[in-house]
């Protein structure tokens, strides 16, 4: 079978940060990040490597935005995604911007870095003159 499985062992060496995370939890995480990016035989990404690492990323994006680290840092439940724009203290109030015309579904991706990998996937490539036919 030609899907990249998770290793926990390899996962938490990698990201270290996360062992905060339960196991269970974990594998749930993963799951998710298949369901985002395709882990099928037939998956645009052909190299298991590549896309091995392409879904643990995502896979720690997930366990950031929804756990944190183990040092407290990251969204955590809280789902909040940007840089803080602007703060306020009494009755507390938070702004968070991502950036000037970026939409919250590419924010969403952390650092944007899983987005800006992934961006070979979402593009659309026009020949003129190949005319294709199916049969």
């Amino acid at each position: 079978m030609t899907v990249v499985t998770l290793d926990i062992a390899v996962f938490r060496r990698d990201y270290p940060q996360y062992d905060n995370v339960a196991d269970t939890q974990l594998n749930l995480m993963f799951d998710i990040a298949q369901t985002a990016f395709d882990n099928s035989e037939g998956a645009l990404e052909p190299d298991l490597d590549k896309r091995k690492r392409l879904l643990y990323l995502l896979a720690a994006h997930l366990c950031d935005i929804t756990f944190g680290d183990t040092k407290g840092k990251g969204s955590g439940a809280s789902g909040a995604i940007g840089r803080v724009a602007s703060a306020s203290e009494g009755s507390v109030s938070v702004s968070l911007d991502v950036g000037q015309g970026l939409p919250y579904s590419q924010a969403w991706y952390w650092g944007q870095l899983f987005w800006q990998l992934t961006k070979p996937y979402r593009m659309f490539a026009y020949f003129p003159g190949i005319e294709v036919r199916c049969s």
